[in-house]
């Protein structure tokens, strides 16, 4: 969200720490994620950063939670057990809604029009 607030500048890692109050080591394994995943951009140097790849509206939440949580969106591969079977079902019915909440929303949807957060539930 710091990024995409920012559009086309470039944040430095300590900054972006700071505003969000994380650690810059914790910070740099999810920026390192959504560089992979094209979401974002890195330039090295005495002016270098973070910044966006693409615009906000172009970037579905899911493209983010893939990079960074893709546990959260994997399928259930365990159905040993009693329960298992039936817990399976359930997960995979709620991780297709949530899929397809994730699929429909941009980053651009989670912020209002004067910059602040606007969430979806």
């Amino acid at each position: 969200m710091q990024l995409a607030k920012q559009g086309d500048s470039i944040l430095r890692l300590e900054e972006i720490a700071q505003r969000e109050n994380v650690s810059s080591n914790f910070l740099v394994q999810i920026l390192n994620a959504l560089k992979n995943e094209g979401v974002i951009q890195s330039k090295r140097g005495k002016h270098g950063g973070y910044f966006m790849e693409r615009r906000p509206e172009d970037i579905k939440l899911f493209e983010i939670v893939k990079a960074v949580k893709s546990g959260l969106i994997e399928e259930v591969t365990v159905k040993e057990g009693e329960s298992a079977v039936s817990v399976a079902q359930g997960w995979e019915k709620f991780s297709a809604q949530l899929e397809k909440l994730l699929k429909d929303t941009t980053l651009e949807d989670m912020m209002s029009e004067d910059g602040t957060y606007m969430y979806y539930i």
